[in-house]
């Protein structure tokens, strides 16, 4: 049996993992997030971008910085505003779809987006009933991937061990963490790397997923 054949669990990113970065959502999450924050702060565009960006290396995430540094922001308000995104430019995968159908091991989406927002994107792209459940940031507290809380704490939820488990991602830090907590890692989408650590990767995550089947 192959290593991943060994791991009962697979976790999933969302963004720039389960479609193609080429739909540029994430610009768009981005854009969002700066816009709000300038007319929060009364600050201009730039000067959001640098806050956000500032937030984004220190913690992963731009929301974990605001509930740090800034109580007074109302997270859900803003989530909610930032992931208002048109999806038009990302369609259905069916040949993705069939490969997760056709792969009997537990699958779940480890996010750091929101979840109705998660919820939206997979019923976009029609790949809801591939998962075993969601696990979003609202649920590791905005302590997101790639801090080791939030492995811990997805570990706990769906009551899986690490060592059990393998983790597909776009960003490398986060497969770091996954690693070393005994994880196997899949870097996925990332042809721009050439040098990383994860176990595999690939640029081709259907055919990759079809792999899984029990032989």
């Amino acid at each position: 049996m192959t290593p991943l054949l060994e791991r009962d669990i697979h976790l999933f990113d969302l963004d720039n993992t389960l479609y193609d970065p080429e739909s540029r959502i994430l610009e768009q999450v981005g854009r969002r997030m700066r816009q709000y924050i300038a007319e929060l702060f009364s600050i201009r565009y730039d000067e959001a971008d640098e806050l956000c960006t500032k937030y984004y290396r220190q913690y992963g995430g731009t929301i974990r910085g605001l509930q740090l540094h800034h109580p007074e922001v109302d997270l859900n308000r803003f989530s909610d505003y930032a992931h208002q995104v048109e999806l038009g430019h990302v369609g259905k995968d069916s040949v993705l779809k069939e490969a997760f159908l056709s792969a009997p091991q537990t699958r779940y989406v480890f996010t750091n987006s929101p979840l109705p927002y998660a919820e939206r994107l997979l019923k976009h792209l029609d790949l809801m009933d591939c998962f075993d459940g969601i696990f979003s940031v609202e649920l590791t507290g905005y302590q997101m991937k790639p801090d080791p809380h939030a492995f811990h704490t997805i570990c706990r939820h769906f009551e899986f061990t690490a060592a059990n488990a393998v983790m597909y991602d776009d960003q490398p830090d986060n497969l770091v963490t996954a690693k070393a907590l005994g994880m196997r890692t899949v870097l996925v989408n990332r042809k721009d790397l050439e040098v990383h650590d994860a176990c595999y990767r690939t640029e081709a995550l259907p055919e990759f997923v079809s792999l899984l089947k029990l032989p």
